[in-house]
């Protein structure tokens, strides 16, 4: 018997003897027994072998029926555990021959695949290859260019992580020759592997494969150069020396037109193309050679061949795995709701800007009230939090249109919530010093990623769950994030540029860490993109975490405002009473330090209130002499009829 085994996954839309003969020339090729593998739809998610050693009776199913039919016609085959009465098929007259010829059979075997889904198929695939320890697994269907978002996923799923060679066939009938095989030449895994698929068809039929290299027309040495690299690949995939390959080069500034020239002068074999991102790895319909030069007319059978997945994708496959069973998986229609949802609510639009000013109005009011519950309400409002679960979502699928999308509606509510917290600051009367609930968000310490990361995480499982999203305005209260946007700009309107960069800080580090949060849990759900990722995607998320690490390194390390101030700078008390002129008398300067840094109560004496231009310059003084965020708080003490010293 043969010393490894073959797969073969039956289509739903090709004729089963057709699959079965193209299966059957893939495992003589290959000197491999044959399993086959058919999808019923059930629920019982389980794996049935089905008898071939019997004689056909009604019992038995059509595919098992036509599966021993092939059998019975054909002599190198056998149904498994059947072997002894086998060579009888193969010719032989004398029974005492068996055991000699035996060997030289392969075998047969017949599994029903019983579970509901694509998903399912694909899992219990995977299942079998590694059971079976299948070294090829083959499929066919009528068409290359499928729009089913399902079977792309599970397809692209099925190739990453399967550990044995895969072959794709698209547009097999009782017509194709199998004796003429058209290879189209490149570099990489999957191109050699389908360099030697062509060479072990080519030796089994006893005739040649050609191995074709398309060229670009780069000038007259354009058909010198592809023989050249077509010859590199060809020692490449098979050595320094193979027989039954003939080389042609095509020069033509398009891939696929050049091979379908190749396909018409060798009179309608077939062609096998290696497995490429931009054709049956791609989760975009109809790109890529091999769907171009499936299109034609009259339409070639194409064979796509992907080498074994590396053990590096096997490993992540283990991961991903384990993940899916303990965190459920996102379905399909949750998938395009949430999507649509992101995507329309992170559009910069009228109602995005309504939305950015009033939250940004309130929160600025609410600062400069030290009002906590207004502040709160601000964050109910804000509609940041949507364009960061779209910049999360975006990076996890290498998706650049909504990365684009959600990126300016995060730079334009920024900048609109800065002017607007600036233009409140400046046209609020009696605003002239930083309240509490500004200066709480103005000192971002390292907890705060922490908090974010919690925020976004929530957000975005939230998101994914219809059922949760209640929870939506709990996790922008948490996520706080346009309070310290409205910060900043109050802060610019009094000058304060310490404490406008330190909330401009906060909302960095939200941000960030948001999105980051948001990317983790977004692949924990099962929202992944399955191709290779883009080299934009890949930039961006190193980007993001070197932004995280900084962020926390230099929240780690950053001095730490002292608990008290020994002293006060030297001549500030001159300078104050310089400030106060001669209606007023400097009685004394108390230190006063909290949570949220130095306070000064400035304590002075006179026959009036100080007026709002004095109060205004001890601020500014103050301020000039220290190093640290300092609120001050002056208090005029009125008594009738005195003189000042």
């Amino acid at each position: 018997m043969a010393e490894g085994t073959m797969g073969v996954v039956l289509g739903p839309d090709v004729d089963v003897a057709i699959q079965l003969r193209w299966a059957v020339r893939l495992a003589e090729a290959r000197s491999l027994d044959l399993l086959v593998l058919q999808h019923v739809e059930s629920r019982e998610g389980k794996t049935v072998e089905i008898s071939l050693s019997e004689a056909p009776g009604e019992k038995m199913t059509p595919v098992a029926k036509q599966v021993r039919e092939m059998i019975e016609t054909s002599p190198g085959l056998c149904a498994a555990g059947d072997e002894s009465a086998a060579g009888l098929n193969a010719g032989q007259t004398n029974p005492e021959d068996k055991e000699e010829d035996a060997p030289d059979l392969l075998s047969v075997r017949l599994k029903e695949i019983r579970c509901a889904g694509p998903r399912a198929v694909r899992e219990q695939l995977l299942v079998q290859i590694r059971k079976n320890k299948l070294e090829l697994c083959t499929t066919a269907r009528m068409d290359l260019n499928t729009t089913d978002g399902d079977l792309i996923r599970e397809r692209q799923l099925l190739l990453r992580y399967s550990p044995c060679e895969l072959i794709f066939c698209y547009g097999l009938t009782r017509d194709t020759d199998f004796s003429r095989v058209v290879v189209g030449g490149a570099n990489g895994r999957n191109a050699e592997a389908a360099l030697r698929l062509g060479r072990d068809l080519a030796v089994a039929a006893d005739d040649t494969v050609t191995a074709v290299r398309v060229n670009p027309n780069i000038g007259p040495d354009a058909e010198q150069v592809g023989a050249r690299r077509l010859d590199r690949e060809l020692r490449k995939a098979l050595g320094e020396t193979f027989s039954n390959v003939k080389f042609k080069v095509v020069v033509d500034d398009q891939i696929h037109g050049g091979l379908r020239k190749a396909w018409e002068a060798d009179e309608n074999g077939i062609v096998i193309l290696g497995a490429s991102r931009h054709g049956i790895l791609s989760s975009q319909p109809g790109r890529g050679n091999a769907a171009k030069l499936f299109k034609g007319d009259p339409r070639p059978t194409v064979v796509i061949v992907s080498a074994g997945a590396p053990i590096a994708n096997r490993s992540r496959a283990l991961l991903e795995g384990a993940i899916e069973r303990l965190v459920p998986q996102i379905d399909r229609d949750n998938r395009i709701s949430l999507v649509d949802r992101v995507q329309s609510s992170s559009n910069w639009d009228f109602d995005f800007f309504a939305l950015m000013l009033l939250s940004t109005v309130i929160a600025a009011i609410g600062l400069e009230q030290n009002s906590a519950a207004v502040v709160i309400g601000a964050m109910l409002v804000a509609p940041l939090m949507t364009p960061l679960l779209g910049l999360g979502l975006a990076l996890v699928q290498g998706n650049p249109v909504l990365a684009r999308i959600s990126l300016r509606a995060v730079v334009m509510g920024l900048g609109v919530s800065i002017l607007v917290g600036f233009l409140t600051g400046l046209l609020t009367p009696g605003f002239n010093e930083p309240t509490r609930e500004m200066l709480g968000r103005g000192g971002p310490g390292l907890l705060d990623i922490f908090v974010a990361f919690a925020s976004g995480l929530a957000a975005a499982y939230a998101s994914s769950r219809p059922g949760l999203l209640a929870a939506l305005p709990g996790v922008a209260i948490a996520a706080a994030l346009v309070p310290p946007i409205a910060t900043s700009g109050l802060a610019l309107s009094l000058g304060d540029y310490r404490l406008a960069i330190g909330a401009l800080l906060l909302f960095v580090i939200n941000m960030v860490t948001i999105v980051l949060a948001t990317m983790v849990t977004f692949w924990v759900v099962g929202l992944r993109k399955i191709g290779k990722a883009s080299r934009w995607s890949l930039t961006a998320i190193g980007i993001l975490l070197l932004a995280v690490l900084a962020l926390g390194v230099y929240l780690s390390v950053k001095p730490v405002v002292p608990p008290h101030v020994a002293r006060l700078p030297e001549n500030l008390m001159d300078s104050m009473q310089e400030r106060l002129g001669d209606d007023y008398r400097l009685d004394s300067v108390a230190i006063a330090y909290d949570e949220l840094g130095l306070q000064l109560n400035v304590r002075v004496v006179g026959a009036t209130l100080a007026p709002e231009r004095v109060v205004d310059e001890i601020r500014d003084l103050t301020r000039e002499q220290f190093d640290i965020p300092v609120r001050v708080r002056l208090i005029t003490e009125v008594q009738a009829g005195i003189e000042p010293e």
